[in-house]
């Protein structure tokens, strides 16, 4: 009998052993299909820099009296200090990045209580994904266009995956709006083609006691349709008539990658004057700059008839 039982338990015992080394293997390929999985969402896509996929954080930085340059070499915001408090251009990706924004104001002497304002250029994930954290915690409103609050909530794909919350607005943007918080007014400038309801900026920058009018183009990045990229160009032409109008000689970007905006970061912190701040171009430089991008448009209409 004693016999018996041994036998008994011996064979339980391989048993178990069996079922653990089962499920020991199954842990092992669920975890080698999530890393996969992971890696294929994190990997940066062919067709799209791979700076955009750098969350690497940049020093936080002081571009003109009223104006800071806080984000990572992904993407960045803009901080620009009213006399009634803070309007905050674009949000980056995701809450952490919000968080983000928070510490940079900090470390620049900024108070994030005084954010009031955050204007979304477009309907991408990294430009409106931590606008409701900071709207939660500092109960700032929203401005987005209408077209773009349509789009961003009806997209789930691409720049817009579940890594950015979706954003409640506050108040929808129009062509030629003019936001204004205590002494400083942004102009708005309706500029579709890099996604549906795209818009563009205008505003007053200020260093040794005078204002200079600076202007950010909403969307970094060409669109694939041929349709997108005729209206890309339309909005481009629209947003230099804007320019030029509104005397516009300083140019900042949400992505500092296209424009060698890493570069200008550090030698900003250097500058004694307006002529020799990296982000001030004067007009002629502004018409360059324009002048590119138009170039840049055109070949890629030219390429898509090809």
């Amino acid at each position: 009998m004693s016999h018996f039982i041994i036998q008994s338990i011996m064979y339980y015992i391989a048993k178990a052993k069996n079922i653990l080394f089962t499920l020991f293997c199954c842990c092992i390929l669920l975890s080698n299909v999530a890393y996969a999985q992971d890696k294929s969402q994190t990997a940066p896509p062919p067709n799209l820099p791979s700076e955009l996929f750098d969350n690497t954080p940049l020093t936080p930085t002081k571009i003109f009296d009223n104006l800071y340059c806080i984000g990572t070499k992904s993407v960045v915001a803009w901080a620009l200090q009213t006399s009634d408090g803070i309007i905050l251009i674009d949000s980056m990706w995701d809450n952490n990045d919000a968080q983000l924004i928070i510490d940079g104001m900090k470390k620049l002497g900024l108070n994030p209580q005084d954010l009031k304002y955050i204007l979304i250029s477009h309907g991408h994930g990294d430009h409106y994904g931590g606008a409701q954290y900071l709207k939660d915690k500092y109960n700032a409103k929203i401005f987005m266009s209408n077209t773009d609050f349509y789009y961003m909530n009806n997209t789930f794909d691409g720049a817009n995956s579940s890594r950015s919350p979706k954003c409640t607005v506050d108040e929808f943007l129009t062509d030629g709006q003019q936001i204004t918080l205590g002494d400083t007014t942004v102009t708005v400038v309706s500029t579709p083609g890099h996604s549906p309801g795209c818009v563009s900026f205008i505003f007053p920058v200020k260093t040794q006691g005078k204002t200079y009018m600076a202007a950010q183009w909403g969307g970094t990045g060409i669109p694939k349709s041929m349709e997108n990229k005729v209206q890309y160009k339309s909005s481009l032409e629209h947003f230099a008539q804007y320019c030029h109008d509104n005397n516009v000689v300083v140019e900042t970007t949400a992505h500092l990658f296209a424009d060698n905006g890493y570069a200008k970061l550090n030698n900003v912190v250097n500058s004694t004057s307006i002529e020799n701040n990296p982000f001030y171009l004067g007009q002629k430089g502004i018409d360059n700059y324009l002048n590119n991008l138009s170039l840049e448009i055109d070949r890629a209409i030219s390429n898509s008839i090809k």
